[in-house]
């Protein structure tokens, strides 16, 4: 058990590294174009904007760090910074569904292609090279974590899917502190959809899994918030009660199944079901806190209100363009 445990962290590393040298060379690729944005601060903006920056960055805590530390200077929102949220919500689970096309000869082209790419002095070349080698690495972590699925007995695997103790608060529990201790959702999603990839875990159990793990994914937004002003620390605070909220709505059976039986109607591959699980949640709550904009940002400024002070200057806008 012990060595199973350490090749569990081990893979985890190595899937993160992946992910790391992914990102590196997204963002030297895009990063000066990235510079020069300045989108216009309507919710839709926000919406694709958030879509496409974790969808350039594998990360949505990447992409929402960003807005907290770089796109609040520009004053935004919160429709604008809300709508951000719910797109980079929806965007993580395109990293996702790379894992479904993960296959043997596509890891060993990826590693091999991208490795001999690193080594050319063209900085394009490179940067594409660190994309290639990561997405390479990435893949080769999932089959590990594939491999070491199988060394488990099928019974022990049967045995905790049936546990009593796997109720579906326990479930989210588990998603949210796994999640808060690897500080990335994709790595849970990663490992889920491994552990899974002959059915052998009930799709509904990995829903509420998905479900904690969207919450566990606030805390390092939350951290990077820490010492921004105020119009900063109200984005992760509308991060965490999106997520919160849209968890609690979603909670019940009678909401889940629907979203369950959705992904097993658009997909027979249990791989994929997870992919098609993840998304049908977010853009489900996604929906939600669009139509319930104005409430939900009236609740937000009670909840955490601007400090008071003569000097202080923050100005939230609440009904800007929605």
């Amino acid at each position: 058990m012990y060595n199973i445990i350490m090749q569990v962290f081990l893979l985890i590393g190595i899937f993160l590294f992946g992910i790391t040298v992914m990102r590196l060379g997204i963002k030297g690729l895009t990063y000066q174009q990235l510079e020069k944005l300045r989108p216009n601060l309507s919710p839709f903006n926000g919406l694709l904007l958030g879509l496409f920056l974790t969808l350039i960055l594998q990360s949505s805590s990447a992409s929402i760090a960003l807005l907290i530390t770089f796109l609040a200077a520009l004053k935004t929102n919160l429709p604008f910074s809300i709508s951000y949220l719910i797109g980079a919500n929806i965007g993580t689970t395109f990293t996702a569904q790379l894992f479904v096309w993960n296959e043997v000869h596509l890891m060993f082209l990826c590693l091999l292609v991208g490795f001999f790419m690193i080594f050319i002095s063209n900085q394009k070349i490179l940067l594409a090279g660190l994309i290639i080698f990561g997405l390479g690495v990435i893949f080769s972590a999932l089959n590990g974590f594939e491999s070491l699925a199988n060394i488990i007995p099928t019974e022990r695997i049967q045995y905790i899917v049936n546990s009593e103790h796997n109720t579906p608060l326990s479930l989210s529990i588990f998603g949210m502190l796994f999640t808060m201790i690897i500080q990335s959702s994709t790595v849970a999603t990663g490992m889920l959809m491994s552990f899974s990839s002959e059915g052998t875990v009930p799709l509904i159990q990995i829903y509420y899994v998905l479900i904690g793990a969207n919450i566990g994914t606030c805390f390092t937004v939350y951290l990077v918030s820490l010492k921004q002003p105020y119009h900063a620390r109200i984005t992760a605070y509308a991060h965490i009660w999106i997520n919160v909220l849209g968890a609690i709505i979603t909670f019940p059976i009678f909401i889940a199944n629907p979203i369950i039986h959705f992904a097993e109607w658009v997909s027979a591959v249990p791989q994929q079901q997870i992919v098609w699980t993840a998304v049908g949640y977010n853009v489900l709550t996604g929906i939600l806190f669009f139509i319930f904009m104005k409430p939900f940002i009236k609740l937000l400024t009670f909840i955490h209100k601007p400090p008071e002070s003569p000097n202080h200057s923050t100005r939230i806008v609440i009904n800007n363009n929605i």
